[in-house]
């Protein structure tokens, strides 16, 4: 073959490549999307833009096939809102499953490292942001979770609005969380929180250790955190663990920086340690560990510290706990 046709061969060859990678990731700045956006390979968006005053109607789910990382951004964290559901949604609490997860506001079981920041979570059909796998790391800072009671609503009518969580070596920071269940689900080996203020409701906890599974999982304070007690009669304390499906489960508690439980106006002061559930007796804590450690540990104590109907668990509190 002449080395001229070999060099045109050659040209046509990386004139394709050019081609197929024009077309592969990219932004999306998003306009009237609705239903769901799918990132499930690595030639789908690498970044999706919510603009400044724009409500995206649209979940948005990155799933197993992706492996590349995604960056989820508003440009402002405001008026840059998610609300697939509406911006007063009810939630759906009889959806149960992965079926279910996925109609979350942000939804990942990929291989990656989703990052999300400035905007705001609004009102989700179930949870706010879920990373589902180990592998599913999901990075938050300077946003909003929000789930807002709707003129003709109540409470009840939000429940499963769960807040965040992720895979392992997940964090938030910078961010404030008010929802009607559980604000930041602590179920594996690593949650960093940071500068993060929580309100805390009625019938979810600010931290969450699980309801069954999940062997071990830790969490880390760093810098300024705030709970702020904003109901009466809570189901869960700040820090709960409502059951356990076998014996010899940990999770620890390393408090890095300052953490201020605070309690609003008019308000009633909840636990700060619960384990078990109020009234079943099937979500119970049997033969667990709970460590409490680090510069600014708050110590378990009998008055901070409640276990329901017939739950126990050893409670570590380390040389610094006050």
């Amino acid at each position: 073959m002449k080395m001229k046709t070999l060099l045109k061969l050659a040209l046509t060859a990386s004139t394709i490549l050019i081609s197929t990678l024009s077309y592969a990731g990219g932004t999306l700045v998003v306009s009237n999307q609705t239903g769901t956006i799918v990132i499930d390979d690595n030639n789908d968006y690498d970044e999706i833009v919510i603009p400044a005053g724009k409500t995206l109607s649209a979940n948005i789910h990155i799933l197993a096939g992706r492996t590349a990382d995604v960056l989820i951004r508003g440009q402002n964290r405001n008026t840059s809102i998610i609300a697939p559901n509406g911006l007063f949604g009810h939630a759906d609490a009889d959806a149960k499953g992965t079926a279910a997860k996925k109609r979350s506001n942000i939804y990942s079981d990929c291989n990656c490292t989703v990052s999300i920041s400035t905007l705001t979570s609004r009102n989700p059909e179930k949870y706010h942001i879920l990373g589902d796998t180990n592998n599913s790391v999901m990075l938050a800072d300077n946003i909003n979770i929000h789930t807002r009671i709707g003129p003709t609503s109540d409470i009840h009518d939000y429940h499963t609005t769960d807040g965040f969580g992720g895979g392992i070596g997940s964090s938030i920071s910078n961010s404030e969380i008010d929802t009607f269940d559980d604000s930041i689900k602590v179920y594996r080996q690593e949650m960093t929180v940071e500068n993060v203020t929580i309100y805390h409701n009625q019938y979810g906890a600010p931290f969450q250790f699980g309801w069954g599974g999940f062997n071990y999982a830790k969490l880390i304070l760093k810098g300024n955190n705030t709970v702020i007690d904003n109901a009466a009669n809570y189901r869960h304390g700040v820090f709960a663990w409502v059951s356990t499906n076998t014996t010899g489960l940990v999770r620890r508690v390393d408090y890095r920086g300052n953490f201020n439980h605070l309690v609003a106006n008019g308000k009633d002061k909840s636990k700060l340690y619960t384990f078990g559930h109020l009234s079943n007796n099937a979500l119970t804590i049997n033969g667990a560990t709970l460590n409490l450690f680090g510069s600014n540990c708050i110590a378990s104590t009998n008055s901070n510290t409640e276990f329901r109907l017939t739950s126990n668990a050893a409670i570590t509190n380390g040389i610094y706990c006050q």
